[in-house]
């Protein structure tokens, strides 16, 4: 085998790998988004009810003495659901602690302490329950990756055409 012949070669399996490659790391994308997607849809299927905001604070907190602060939003409501009194904690499907306070703040801005509202609850497990629906953005956006996908098969079809088109 050639010299000539060997760098080609090289060429069309490193454009195979490298489109693939490009490809794959699409996909991985647009499987998180189509999951993030799956789950705040999932949401719009549970009962809406009633509910009474009985607390609604700040909490900080340090993991370690030299840590930053992180805020913790913490909202508390009772429902009804099935006959039964029940208590929810969740905001909105996924919480988590905050660095910035006034980003923790805006959270439970909404849900002043003796606030009526509704919140969503789970008919699968009644003693879960949001007050607010994630976003269904992901399913907006999944062109972006969509677009890495489309290049990276791109690339390794053209890479395959030119190594059968010049032998």
């Amino acid at each position: 085998m050639s010299d000539k012949k060997t760098k080609r070669l090289f060429s069309v399996f490193g454009s195979i790998f490298f489109g693939l490659s490009v490809a794959v790391i699409g996909l991985i994308f647009v499987y998180g988004l189509l999951v993030a997607y799956g789950k705040a849809k999932e949401t719009r299927s549970w009962q809406v009810t009633s509910c009474l905001v009985v607390k609604s604070e700040i909490q900080e907190f340090r993991p370690t003495p030299n840590s930053p602060f992180y805020y913790v939003s913490v909202v508390e409501y009772v429902y009804n659901y099935g006959g039964k009194d029940r208590t929810g904690k969740s905001i909105k499907r996924v919480d988590g602690p905050s660095s910035n306070r006034k980003k923790a703040e805006k959270k439970i801005a909404p849900f002043p302490e003796g606030k009526r509202t509704q919140c969503w609850v789970n008919p699968d497990d009644p003693d879960r329950a949001i007050l607010k629906q994630s976003t269904l953005a992901p399913l907006y956006t999944l062109w972006f990756p969509g677009l890495f996908v489309v290049a990276g098969i791109g690339i390794a079809l053209n890479a395959i055409r030119r190594s059968i088109k010049n032998g």
